[in-house]
C-alpha cells in the first residue's frame, strides 16, 4: 500500500492557494504538473479559481473519491479535513500542517486513519515526490534524477535536491518524514529504495530510531546516511570506560560498517559521494590523478592519501608510455603532472587517461579540463570530442574530474554522460574516499539464541562466570584480613566504582604482607567499608587493552574494542561494531585500530594473543545481548589475555 503513496490514482489539495507565499500553491501547483496522469482537484473553503482551475469549497464536494490527499490547512481545521478526507475514502494523506494538536494526540490520529484503511505522511511533513509519477506535492521545484531522498527534517531533505540539481543530478523519490504519526523511516525509506528509478538512497536521520533495520534497507543499491551523529534518548550518565567510548557517533559508525551504508557528514558531502556512487561500479582504493600543473597534481595526491586513497607509483611501462606523449619536463609517475600537452592538444586528457586507467580504480582529472570551451568558444568542438572519448572509453575504470569553471557546455555533456564534474578538487576525493568501506561488508554472524549460563550480579559473580566462558584472570579472592596465600606482588581493589583510580580503589605493587594490611585499611576508611579484593599482579610488559559491551538504546547491544587501562577515554584508539559478534567479525575489529599493531609485536616485543581478546570480545557480546537487563559490561584492562578487572551494570 505504501507504493501506491508515490503513484495514486488521484490527487486533491485542501488549502489549495493562489498565492506563492502560501503551501497550498506550491502544493496545488505541483499537484497540476501531474495532471496529465491523474485527475486533481484543488479545495480552497472560499471557493476561489486557483492557477486557472475551479476549485471545491470542502473533499464532501468532489466528484469522486480521492486516493491521495494533501492538507496545507490552519492546525484548527485539521481534525475535521482528516474526518473528510477518510469518509471520502482516501488512502493516503500527506499532511503539511504544522502545530496540530489532535484528540488524544498523534497515536489518536494514527489510529483513526489506519482504522479508516488508510496511512498518513506526518504531520509537519514537507511533502512527497516522484518523478517518474509526476508527483510533486512539495514546496518549490525539484529536478527528476537518480537519488532517492528519505529525510526526517523536510528543509533538509530539500537541500539535498537542490544541490543535486546544481551538480546535474536530481531526485527519484522525495519523502519528507515529518511527526511520522504513521507512516515512519522504515516503511518510507523501503519504498524510496525498492523504486526502479532510485539508483542511490540518502537518509537524513536526527535519530537511529531505525536501528537495525537499515541493514535490511541497505541491500542492493548504495544507501548514504546523513546523521547528526545519533540519538540523545534513552541515553544516561554511564559510569564506565565502554559507556564514554561507545558514544552515539561511533555507534552510528557501527551500524554503517555492519549495513554496508555509506557515512555523510553534510548535504553537500552526501551528494558527492552519491554522485561517486553513481559513477563508480565497485569500491574504490587506487587513484591515478592527471593534473594540468604539478601544484595541482601534488595538492590533490596529497588530499587523496589523507583522505585513506592510495596514488601508487605507475610500472615501467606505463612510464614509458606517458614519456611518448608528453613534454620532457612532464611528470611521469603518479600524480601526472601534463606540462602544457592538455592545453596544446585536448586529445591529450582521454589519451593519457587511458593509459593511467588500468592500473588503478579511478581516475580524477584536475585542473582546466572542462573550462576550454566555457572560456573559448572556438575550444567547444575540441574539447567536446576529447569529452566523448573520455565517456566512452573509461567505463570499467571511471573518471571523475575536478575543473577550475564547473559550467559550459562540456561541463553539462560530461554530466549528462554520467562524469562526475566538481568545482573542487575536495569535493572529487571526499566522494571517491567513501567508496572505500565498499570494499569488504562484513556478514552477520550466527546469534547466539540460547541464554548465556552463569550468575553476574557484582564482580566475584561476573569473574566466576567469564572464567567458565574462557576468559582467563589473575588468582585472586576477597580479602578478609589475613594471609591471602597468594604469590606477591599483589593488587588491592575495592569492589564497586568502575573508575577505581580516580577514588583511590586500587594499589598495585604490594610487595610485604604488613604493606597489604595497611592499605587495606586506609581503603576501608576512605571508601566506606566496601569489599576488598586482592589478586596477584601481572608483571609481564603486554599492552592494555579495553573490551566492553554497551546498550544502545536504539541500535542494542555493541562491543567496543581498543587501547585500555587508565587513559582509555584520553587516547580513544578504539572502534565499535554490533554485536554479538562471530570470532572472524571480532578479528577484523581489533584490525582496524591503531593498537593492533602493536599486539602483532612492535619493534622486537612479543606478540599478544588476539585470538584470547577477540574471544572476550565474542563473550561480553554474548552476555549482553542474553541479559536485556544489564546496561554495559566491560574488560578494562585487558593485558596479554588476562582480564585485570571487570564491571557490569
Amino acid at each position: 500500500m505504501t507504493e501506491a503513496l508515490f503513484d495514486p490514482r488521484s490527487v486533491a489539495v485542501v488549502g489549495a492557494s493562489g498565492d506563492p507565499a502560501k503551501w497550498g500553491y506550491w502544493l496545488a501547483k505541483g499537484a497540476l504538473s501531474g495532471a496529465s496522469r491523474r485527475p486533481v482537484h484543488l479545495v480552497n473553503a472560499r471557493g476561489a479559481d486557483v492557477l486557472g482551475h475551479a476549485t471545491y469549497r470542502s473533499l464532501r464536494d468532489l466528484p469522486e473519491t480521492p486516493d491521495l490527499v494533501a492538507v496545507a490547512t490552519p492546525p484548527h481545521t485539521y481534525e475535521q479535513v482528516v474526518g473528510d478526507a477518510l469518509d471520502a475514502g482516501a488512502r493516503h494523506l500527506v499532511a503539511i500542517t504544522a502545530g496540530v494538536v489532535y484528540p488524544g494526540g498523534l497515536p489518536a490520529l494514527a489510529e483513526r486513519v489506519r482504522s479508516a484503511g488508510a496511512r498518513l505522511v506526518g504531520p509537519t511533513s514537507m511533502g512527497v515526490y516522484d518523478s517518474a509519477s509526476a508527483l510533486a506535492l512539495t514546496w518549490g521545484t525539484l529536478t527528476p534524477g537518480p537519488i532517492g531522498v528519505v529525510s526526517q527534517s523536510g528543509s533538509v531533505g530539500l537541500e539535498l535536491g537542490y544541490l543535486a540539481a546544481k551538480e546535474g543530478l536530481g531526485l527519484s523519490r522525495f519523502v519528507s518524514v515529518g511527526a511520522a504519526a504513521d507512516l515512519g523511516v522504515r516503511e518510507l525509506a523501503g519504498a524510496v529504495a525498492a523504486a526502479p528509478h532510485t539508483r542511490v538512497v540518502i537518509l537524513y536521520l536526527e535519530d537511529l530510531s531505525i536501528g537495525r533495520d537499515l541493514i535490511a534497507l541497505a541491500g542492493g543499491k548504495p544507501v548514504i546516511l546523513l546523521t547528526v551523529g545519533g540519538s540523545a534518548a534513552g541515553r544516561r550518565a554511564v559510569t564506565s570506560h565502554t559507556g564514554a567510548l561507545a558514544t552515539p557517533d561511533a555507534v552510528v559508525d557501527a551500524l554503517c560498517r555492519a549495513a554496508g551504508v555509506l557515512r555523510a557528514r553534510t548535504p553537500q558531502e552526501a551528494i558527492h559521494i552519491a554522485q561517486a556512487c553513481l559513477a563508480v561500479p565497485a569500491a574504490v582504493r587506487r587513484v591515478a590523478v592527471v593534473a594540468d600543473s604539478g601544484g595541482q597534481g601534488a595538492l590533490a595526491a596529497e588530499l587523496a592519501e589523507r583522505l585513506g586513497l592510495e596514488v601508487p607509483a605507475f610500472t615501467p611501462a606505463t612510464v614509458g608510455a606517458l614519456r611518448a606523449l608528453l613534454p620532457p619536463d612532464a611528470g611521469l609517475s603518479n600524480p601526472v603532472d601534463l606540462a602544457g600537452a592538455g592545453e596544446a592538444d585536448l586529445a591529450t586528457y582521454p589519451r593519457i587517461a587511458e593509459i593511467v586507467a588500468p592500473e588503478v580504480d579511478a581516475v580524477v582529472l584536475t585542473g582546466y579540463f572542462g573550462s576550454y570551451a566555457a572560456d573559448s568558444p572556438a575550444l567547444e568542438g575540441a574539447e567536446l570530442a576529447a569529452a566523448a572519448r573520455l565517456a566512452e572509453t573509461l567505463t570499467t575504470r571511471p573518471c571523475l574530474i575536478h575543473t577550475m569553471r564547473p559550467e559550459g557546455p562540456t561541463v553539462d555533456f560530461l554530466r549528462a554522460a554520467g562524469v562526475p564534474v566538481h568545482g573542487t578538487i575536495d569535493a572529487v576525493m571526499t566522494g571517491l574516499s567513501a567508496l572505500r568501506s565498499l570494499t569488504h561488508v562484513p556478514t552477520p554472524g550466527p546469534r547466539e539464541t540460547t541464554p548465556f549460563p552463569g550468575d553476574i550480579s557484582g564482580f566475584v559473580a561476573l569473574r566466576r562466570t567469564l572464567m567458565a566462558a574462557g576468559v582467563a584472570f589473575p588468582a585472586g579472592l576477597l580479602y578478609d584480613g589475613g594471609d591471602p596465600g597468594l604469590a606477591y606482588p599483589l593488587v588491592l581493589k575495592a569492589l564497586g566504582p568502575a573508575h577505581k583510580t580516580d577514588v583511590g580503589g586500587v594499589v598495585l605493587g604490594i610487595r610485604l604482607p604488613a604493606e597489604l594490611h595497611r592499605e587495606a585499611a586506609r581503603m576501608r576508611a576512605a571508601l566506606g567499608g566496601l569489599p576488598l579484593w586482592v589478586e596477584e599482579q601481572v608483571t609481564t610488559p603486554g599492552v592494555e587493552l579495553i573490551v566492553g559491551a554497551h546498550r544502545d538504546p536504539h541500535v542494542g547491544p555493541v562491543v567496543t574494542f581498543g587501547a585500555g587501562g587508565v587513559l582509555a577515554e584520553l587516547i580513544a584508539d578504539t572502534v565499535t561494531a554490533l554485536a554479538p559478534l562471530t570470532h572472524e567479525e571480532a578479528a577484523e575489529v581489533i584490525a582496524t585500530t591503531r593498537v593492533s599493531r602493536l599486539l602483532h609485536g612492535w619493534r622486537g616485543a612479543p606478540p599478544a594473543d588476539i585470538g584470547a581478546v577477540a574471544h572476550a570480545m565474542v563473550v561480553l557480546g554474548r552476555i549482553l545481548d542474553a541479559h536485556p537487563e544489564i546496561t554495559e559490561i566491560e574488560i578494562n584492562p585487558l593485558k596479554d589475555g588476562v582480564a585485570l578487572d571487570a564491571y557490569a551494570s
